[in-house]
């Protein structure tokens, strides 16, 4: 089983992820840093602005998905008021196709993010939820990308995941955690006939505009952090950190946007202040000063791609929400609040999916040929 294969991993390597983990995720800016220093220059931006989902093409499912995943949480566990915040506007369940016989008709796919190939001797994103689908009867694949790479980088492995999975007829539904998200919609744009395959995208915590961070830490990060040795992973080149600058991403965007044709389904990380890790505080204040709508490494807005269909907001950080490290790492318990039901919220994910595709009319491949 693979939760057995990472917690058998030995304890001496499972400590020196912990530590390198805390002290990558404590790193920020120094106080009294200039807030633009390190930041883009005006006109690498294209305009932009803020706008209620609706108005950015965005489907919102909230209602929805609630109703799915509220009725899976078992009853000696959080409120689904505890699970998922309710923001304004939250529409009521839509009425659409009951599902059924899912892990015989669907594959399910995990992409991990930034730096998770390095501290899989903590834990690998996903380890629970994919055991779990197992048992359940889905036939569930892990499409391991270079915790260091770029955009360019992963998306090429990711090519070779896919052009060496089995025949298999049946669609697959992806979950892309952090910037995998944005690591698998390059490869859906690079490699079209590749892609066919995918049916849906699920972001999880999605990159897809990417991080204020990014802006201020990509130029110590490419000169310290990209080099420093991690356990399990190889050096970066700092094209990973700016492949997540917020005009990196917007530019991505305006570029290749119109090209995706599969569905995207977002979840957005959205703790509350009770729920953010102590591993990632500091990064999480340093956020709030743009704004406290963030999940200690994305703002809420930055996770939820244009013309998306919008799940629901849930109560985790970055880590918690897909990462199942104290079931891995207990002794951690100090560094982080793991408190999502990620199997409940990704099973939910499944049938929500599954019935807005037999709701819609069918479509052609995944990525249309870009304009010229």
């Amino acid at each position: 089983m693979l939760t057995e294969q990472i917690s058998s991993k030995p304890p001496i390597r499972s400590m020196v992820a912990t530590v390198a983990i805390a002290l990558l995720a404590t790193a920020a800016p120094a106080a009294g840093e200039s807030p633009v220093e390190g930041t883009a220059p005006l006109d690498a931006y294209p305009p932009t602005t803020i706008v209620a989902v609706r108005d950015a093409g965005v489907r919102d499912l909230r209602g929805t998905f609630r109703a799915a995943a509220c009725a899976r949480l078992p009853a000696d566990g959080p409120t689904c008021e505890e699970v998922l915040l309710r923001l304004a506007g939250e529409p009521p369940p839509a009425s659409l196709p009951r599902q059924q016989d899912l892990a015989r008709r669907y594959r399910i796919a995990f992409v991990p993010g930034l730096f998770n190939e390095c501290f899989e001797d903590l834990a690998r994103p996903f380890a629970d939820v994919h055991a779990d689908l197992e048992a359940g009867g889905f036939t569930v694949d892990y499409l391991a990308v270079a915790g260091r790479g770029s955009v360019a980088q992963n998306a090429a492995r990711l090519a070779e995941h896919f052009a060496g999975l089995p025949a298999d007829d049946r669609p697959l539904i992806v979950f892309a955690y952090s910037k995998g998200l944005v690591d698998l919609l390059d490869f859906m744009v690079r490699y079209p006939d590749l892609a066919r395959p995918i049916a849906a995208v699920v972001s999880v915590a999605g990159a897809s505009n990417g991080s204020p961070l990014a802006d201020r830490m990509h130029a110590i990060y490419r000169s310290l952090g990209a080099r420093f040795p991690l356990p399990g992973c190889a050096r970066g080149t700092g094209d990973e950190m700016l492949d997540l600058r917020p005009d990196t991403r917007i530019a991505w965007w305006q570029d290749h946007g119109e090209s995706l044709n599969v569905p995207i389904f977002t979840l957005v990380a959205a703790p509350q202040p009770d729920h953010v890790s102590p591993a990632t505080r500091a990064t999480y204040n340093e956020l709030a000063k743009i704004d406290p709508r963030n999940d200690g490494k994305l703002l809420w807005q930055d996770q939820i791609p244009p013309r998306s269909h919008l799940l629901g907001y849930v109560n985790a950080d970055h880590w918690s929400i897909a990462v199942p490290v104290l079931k891995e790492a207990p002794k951690a318990s100090f560094l982080f609040r793991d408190t999502a039901p990620r199997t409940v919220l990704a099973e939910a994910a499944i049938e929500v999916v599954a019935a807005t595709l037999a709701a819609r009319p069918q479509d052609g491949p995944s990525v249309a040929p870009e304009r010229k």
